[in-house]
């Protein structure tokens, strides 16, 4: 049942319980009220009954969100005397990012196109909703489905996957497009990985010299365990095609539960990252959700965006990626300031909060003013952007915007806060990277530094600064 038609039917059981129980008192007692008793039991004995409800429910909400917010897994607002931490850990260096979306082939076409709001999801002749209306969706243009088909048959067929057989072909079309979207993107970063090596001084024609690269790519969430182990694989193969060296190449380390939410991840390698060998990164995501099984599947259970539905999501596919040195790592002597990503702050809701009325919306605005805490003092003074993986979904953009507006009062809302998800639909993983790839290219466009946000995901909520290094940062100490 909507929230307004509850609303309204118990403010109507109210009043209707109050009149007929004065009613019935007033045909028993035998005698006429005064004005005051009928304007008391007609008026204000509903109303306040009304109000002593509300007062209720907003008590015990807060009742039961304390101790919520503090069990581990969610992050609770920091104390004031307690808002800088005393040993921020030092952030990684971005040497490069990447992205294909269908707001922009690059970083800083995608910056582009949303500060000047040409990018948007366009209607879609290929997809269709049941009424054979075209659906509204982000797409990539160009994109060679029968090459790469052709390409990924061979090579699945020299060389078999567990658990996923060759015949019949185990890709449906559009993990053909993610799959092709991301090796774009791989190829450019791992490009920006030997020149990246080369300018800190190791010899183009000495392999041994080239620091480890480690991949942790981020397959679709629909996709199997086998499938996502045969496109980690294939990526792979691709990055050694490229001219990175296989020995240098180093396996992501599987996670225990699943593929780990970007932020997590990112936390992960900051926490992780040896001093000794040096060692880049490369954090990758693909996806396309322009298959009609996906459309369909959306559908049945009333997520997909349509007239009816203005809350529904609406599909898009792309791929972005981070080229990430741990600290202490050579910067190149023809880049001006270093961009840093600093450790991000991350919660969860608790679950089924994404479908309940009244969700707490504090929580991102909580786990933003701990990233600026760690980015630095005056941290919050020097945002000029904030990037976010938003979509256009009302409740989402009203969180993202009561964040922005309690933290970055100076910030014009519809100019400085842009929201990947609503310009280029929804795509997982991907939205948040490229939300993180925008970000480090205004970052190094301004110098400034860039607070980035993530409330795509129904439950996970996080928070990172990116920037070049400031003189009251925690990373300059």
């Amino acid at each position: 049942m909507r929230p307004w038609l509850r609303r309204c039917l118990l403010s109507v059981s109210v009043f209707a319980l109050c009149w007929t129980g004065a009613i019935a008192y007033w045909r028993d007692s035998t005698r006429m009220p005064t004005p005051g008793e009928l304007a008391g039991a007609m008026l204000a004995l509903p109303l306040a009954l009304l109000l002593m409800l509300w007062l209720g429910k907003k008590v015990l909400a807060r009742l039961l969100a304390g101790p919520a917010l503090a069990a581990p897994g969610l992050a609770a607002p920091l104390p004031a005397e307690a808002a800088t931490p005393p040993a921020a850990p030092v952030p990684l260096h971005i040497v490069a990012a990447s992205l294909r979306m269908p707001g922009g082939a690059t970083p800083s076409e995608l910056l582009a196109a949303m500060r000047s709001r040409q990018a948007r999801p366009a209607l879609d002749g290929q997809l269709l909703d049941e009424d054979g209306y075209p659906l509204l969706c982000g797409r990539v243009d160009g994109i060679d489905e029968e090459g790469q088909q052709q390409l990924l048959a061979a090579w699945l067929r020299e060389h078999p996957q567990a658990g996923l057989a060759s015949e019949p072909f185990p890709f449906n079309p559009e993990d053909l497009r993610a799959l092709a979207l991301g090796a774009v993107v791989l190829a450019e970063l791992v490009d920006e990985a030997l020149q990246h090596a080369l300018s800190a001084g190791a010899p183009a024609s000495l392999a041994s010299a080239l620091p480890m690269l480690r991949l942790h790519l981020l397959m679709p969430a629909a996709w199997s365990v086998a499938q996502r182990q045969a496109g980690d694989a294939w990526l792979h193969h691709l990055a050694c095609e490229q001219g990175w060296p296989a020995q240098k190449l180093l396996p992501a380390a599987e996670p225990a539960t699943g593929q780990p939410a970007p932020f997590a991840l990112l936390n992960a390698l900051a926490g992780n990252a040896p001093p000794q060998p040096p060692c880049l990164s490369i954090v990758l995501a693909c996806d396309s959700q322009l298959g009609e099984l996906r459309v369909l599947a959306l559908s049945s259970q009333g997520q997909l965006f349509n007239a009816a539905q203005a809350n529904g999501q609406i599909p898009g596919e792309g791929a972005a990626g981070l080229l990430l040195a741990g600290p202490g790592a050579t910067v190149p002597l023809d880049e001006p300031a270093p961009v840093l990503l600093h450790r991000a702050a991350t919660g969860e809701l608790p679950q089924g909060a994404s479908r309940r009325a009244g969700v707490d919306k504090t929580m991102l605005a909580d786990l933003g003013r701990q990233a600026l805490a760690v980015a630095g003092d005056d941290a919050a003074a020097g945002i000029t952007l904030v990037s976010a993986d938003t979509d256009q979904r009302a409740p989402r953009m009203l969180e993202l915007m009561q964040c922005a507006g309690a933290l970055l009062p100076q910030l014009d809302l519809g100019e400085q806060v842009l929201g990947v998800g609503a310009a280029c639909g929804q795509c997982g993983a991907v939205t948040t990277l490229a939300a993180l790839a925008m970000a480090r290219q205004a970052a190094a466009d301004d110098g400034a530094q860039v607070l980035c946000l993530s409330n795509l995901n129904p439950l996970q909520r996080g928070a990172l600064v990116i920037g070049p290094p400031a003189q009251s940062s925690h990373s300059t100490t």
